[in-house]
């Protein structure tokens, strides 16, 4: 048994260091590669009983540094039962450039967003979510980034910081995902963004069809619609500056932790059968690694206690090096202990992601 422990553990390490090394490549398109003549871009924000939301989300896109003249923001209303409709349209009555709107469709976000771009006039789209605060230069960042071959932008979204421990589990998922994001990205194998930070042309969105490809799911209005561009050899640049970034907000009780990951992983099933392959063997060894820990510390194994320490520093070295890159906080001495947890966690949402329906709000 510990023969086979050992195996896998030096399996699991060699995975591991491949996505250490990977992060720190240079991707060509990483290397400040912008566009000084912007254009014009619209923000949509599909939103649903967001009460408590919108007054944050509103003020930061109404701060943001750009031209008023170089952007429109489109607020879609996806049939909220509260009073989210009548504070959006008071919040924003004496911001020339900004709209809400009706989903015209059946309930759903893809479909509020499809809305949204329908009533759009620009070619370039950018998409955040309710829950969210833009930095105040986020949106002029994006638009450098287009150029005429780019037609994907995407970047970072951390968590803001809260006292509960499912933050910090939050939190923790969202850096070691980012991390992923990043690595794949610079392996020229880009296969998510987060969709409250992301932005691509009007084009593409037709030209692939609009969600129609990824109707069957959900949710997917992100990584399934990213992955679908990819396939179709649409160019994407990942912002890595700190002046890009957008800060959601996790105040998520643990039944709504498990609900919104839920959410994400019944998309996973939807992947492409490379990127399933793929990040089933680096979750999978991870998860492996945790249920390791105790035996390989039981046995006094030198060479088990070595491996599994070496990963633990690993994980631990990338998160410090990403979070002083986007200028961010995180607890660190808890880290081998919230990855534990986290990947424990990720078992039983898998399980119940495949067992039970899931919805948007």
């Amino acid at each position: 048994m510990i023969t086979i422990i050992s195996i896998l553990l030096v399996y699991i390490t060699i995975i591991n260091a491949i996505v250490f090394l990977s992060y720190f490549f240079r991707n060509k398109e990483e290397i400040n590669n912008v566009n000084n003549s912007l254009e014009n871009a619209s923000v949509i924000v599909a939103f649903k009983n967001e009460i408590q939301n919108l007054p944050s989300l509103i003020t930061s896109l109404q701060n943001q540094l750009l031209d008023v003249n170089k952007f429109e923001v489109i607020l879609v209303n996806d049939y909220s039962d509260d009073n989210s409709l009548e504070l959006a349209k008071s919040l924003i009555s004496n911001t020339q450039n900004f709209k809400v709107i009706n989903n015209k469709y059946k309930q759903g976000k893809k479909n509020a967003l499809k809305t949204g771009i329908e009533e759009s006039k620009n070619e370039i789209l950018v998409f955040t979510d309710a829950d969210c605060i833009p930095n105040k230069e986020w949106l002029q960042t994006i638009i450098k980034h287009f150029d005429d071959d780019t037609q994907i932008v995407y970047g970072f979204s951390p968590f803001l910081t809260g006292k509960s421990f499912i933050n910090k589990i939050c939190r923790y998922e969202n850096l070691f995902t980012s991390i992923l994001m990043k690595s794949f990205h610079n392996l020229e194998f880009p296969y998510m963004s987060f969709g409250r930070n992301f932005s691509y042309r009007k084009s593409l969105f037709y030209k692939l069809g609009e969600f129609k490809e990824i109707e069957h799911s959900i949710s997917g209005d992100d990584d399934l619609f990213f992955q679908l561009a990819i396939k179709y050899k649409a160019k994407a640049k990942l912002m890595t500056e700190p002046e890009s970034i957008v800060f959601s907000k996790c105040n998520l009780s643990f039944k709504e932790f498990f609900n919104q990951k839920s959410r994400h992983i019944s998309a996973s099933r939807y992947y492409l059968p490379e990127i399933k392959a793929s990040l089933g063997l680096i979750y999978g060894s991870n998860i492996l690694l945790n249920i390791f820990i105790i035996p390989s510390f039981f046995s006094l194994d030198l060479f088990l206690i070595t491996f599994v320490l070496l990963n633990v520093l690993i994980k631990t070295f990338l998160v410090i090096v990403f979070i002083r890159k986007i200028k961010v906080q995180y607890p660190l001495l808890i880290i081998p202990f919230i990855d534990f947890i986290y990947n424990l966690l990720l078992v039983t949402i898998g399980i119940r992601s495949r067992l039970k329906i899931v919805q948007w709000k």
